[in-house]
C-alpha cells in the first residue's frame, strides 16, 4: 500500500467501509466524481505578515463553500476523511517538491482528530506508513492533532504524543480551553499550539493563563486560528501569538483532488 496508486486504493476502501449515514454516502459519491477539494489557507507571521505555513481543509460544493465536516457523518467516515486529507497533503507537497525550489515551499499543516489515531486501528498505521515510505514529502507535512475532547486516556495519549514527538519533524496540537492536557504536552512538546477560539468569559480566561505560561516556559509557538478582524489579531498578538490565519487576510485557495487518488474504478 506504499505507492501513490496503492495509497489511493487503500483510502478508497476505507471510505467505502466507513460509509453509514446518508451524508456519508453523499460525500462518497462526491469523491467518486472528484468533487472534494482540498483548500489551502496561508498561515502568516503576526509581526511581518509573511506566509510561513499553509493550512489544509476539505471542502465540498459547486463553489467549495461547504466544509465536509458540516455534514452528519459517522465517526469512521470522519476518521477516513482525516486520512484522505493526509493523502492530499502528501500529493500536494510532492508536486511542489518536483516543480519549485525547496525554499519556496511552505509546510502544510493537516488537522487530525486525535481519535483517528487513538481509537481507529487504520489511523496510526496509515500515518506511520506515510512517514516510513513517503518521508521526503512528510518533511513538509505538519500533523495538527485536535485535542478537543476531555477525558482521553492519559496513558494512551502519552504514548501517541511520544510517538509523534519521535517520528515527526514537527507536530502541532489544536486545543480548546480550558484543557487538562498541558502536563502531557510538557513531556512531549509540540512545535506549536493552535487556539481557534476567543471569548471574554471567566472560564476561557482561566484556561488561557496556564497555556500562555506553558508556551513561554517550553518555547512552543502560539498559532491563532479563525482570526476574523484586526481587533482579534491585535489581541492574539499581545498574548504572544507568533502566527495566525483567518479571513482577515486570505481567502482559502481550492485545489482538486489529484487524479491518482480519484476514487472511481
Amino acid at each position: 500500500m506504499f505507492t501513490d496508486a496503492a495509497l489511493g486504493e487503500h483510502a478508497r476502501g476505507l471510505l467505502i467501509q466507513a460509509a453509514r449515514t446518508p451524508d456519508d454516502h453523499i460525500l462518497l459519491e462526491a469523491m467518486q466524481h472528484n468533487d472534494i477539494r482540498h483548500v489551502c489557507q496561508p498561515i502568516r507571521h503576526t509581526e511581518t505578515n509573511e506566509v510561513t505555513f499553509q493550512h489544509l481543509t476539505l471542502r465540498f460544493g459547486s463553489n467549495n463553500e461547504q466544509s465536509v465536516y458540516r455534514f452528519d457523518l459517522s465517526e469512521e467516515m470522519r476518521y477516513a476523511l482525516d486520512l484522505f486529507g493526509l493523502l492530499l497533503a502528501v500529493r500536494h507537497i510532492k508536486f511542489q517538491q518536483e516543480t519549485i525550489h525547496a525554499s519556496l515551499i511552505n509546510p502544510l499543516v493537516v488537522p487530525l482528530q486525535v481519535e483517528t489515531l487513538l481509537k481507529w486501528e487504520p489511523g496510526q498505521h496509515f500515518l506511520s506508513s506515510l512517514f516510513e515510505h513517503h518521508h521526503q514529502a512528510m518533511r513538509d507535512v505538519v500533523p495538527c492533532i485536535q485535542l478537543f475532547q476531555p477525558g482521553l486516556d492519559s496513558e494512551q495519549l502519552g504514548q501517541l504524543l511520544g510517538w509523534l514527538h519521535s517520528v515527526c519533524p514537527a507536530y502541532w496540537v489544536d486545543i480548546r480551553l480550558p484543557t487538562a492536557y498541558l502536563p502531557l504536552l510538557e513531556r512531549y512538546s509540540p512545535a506549536a499550539i493552535k487556539i481557534a477560539q476567543f471569548n471574554e468569559d471567566a472560564t476561557f480566561k482561566q484556561g488561557l493563563l496556564p497555556v500562555i505560561r506553558f508556551l513561554r516556559q517550553c518555547h512552543v509557538e502560539f498559532v491563532a486560528g479563525r482570526v476574523a478582524t484586526q481587533y482579534d489579531l491585535v489581541r492574539f498578538r499581545r498574548l504572544g501569538a507568533g502566527y495566525y490565519f483567518g479571513y482577515i487576510s486570505d481567502i482559502p485557495t481550492s485545489f482538486s483532488a489529484p487524479r491518482k487518488f480519484k476514487l472511481v474504478q
